[in-house]
């Protein structure tokens, strides 16, 4: 019987006064609401007063601040990469416009080089074609008579006709025949 005395006084307890307090706080703060008032602010505010309830806000606090300061570092963190990227990609720009100014100038020493080569070799042709309409017919032929067919075909092209037919004259007629069949083949 005490225990059914207990129960119902608990029972009348929350039908009496627990339900319908929570109904009329509920209902109160509805209105507050709609009057513009932020009834989940306040009540953290309110609640911050409780000694006890303290506790548990300034633990959301404590949390929700370190995830803001983890937040805060990792958004600067990422700043710093993105600045960095930033001046990396500048400087391979900078790399990228150097190598193609060396690659160009790089370009432009070739062709002066091959330009240089070419006229060296025109010269050293004009030196020997001199050399050679200088010497005697009779002295060419000996030197012609010491070189292949290649190097004598070479040189025989540089010549003038009148040079080429004194010293073809002078040479041993089965290697003048072969020099007029190569110097024939070469022109065609």
């Amino acid at each position: 019987m005490k225990e059914n005395e207990k129960s119902s006084k608990l029972v009348w307890f929350l039908l009496v006064i627990a339900v319908p307090a929570v109904f009329a706080v509920t209902v109160f703060g509805i209105v507050l609401s709609f009057m513009g008032v932020n009834v989940l602010e306040e009540a953290k505010n309110s609640g911050k007063k409780i000694p006890i309830v303290k506790n548990v806000f300034n633990d959301e606090t404590q949390a929700a601040s370190a995830t803001q300061n983890k937040d805060k570092r990792w958004q600067i963190k990422f700043n710093e990469q993105e600045e960095y990227i930033k001046i990396v990609s500048a400087d391979l720009k900078k790399k990228e416009k150097e190598v193609t100014g060396l690659k160009n100038e790089i370009a432009l020493l070739e062709k002066q080089m091959e330009d240089a080569e070419t006229s060296v070799k025109a010269d050293e042709k004009k030196q020997l074609k001199k050399l050679y309409e200088a010497m005697s017919a009779k002295d060419a032929a000996a030197v012609f008579s010491e070189m292949n067919n290649d190097e004598v075909l070479g040189i025989l092209t540089l010549l003038q006709t009148e040079s080429q037919a004194a010293i073809l004259a002078k040479l041993d007629a089965k290697r003048a025949a072969e020099l007029t069949v190569l110097m024939a083949s070469n022109s065609l």
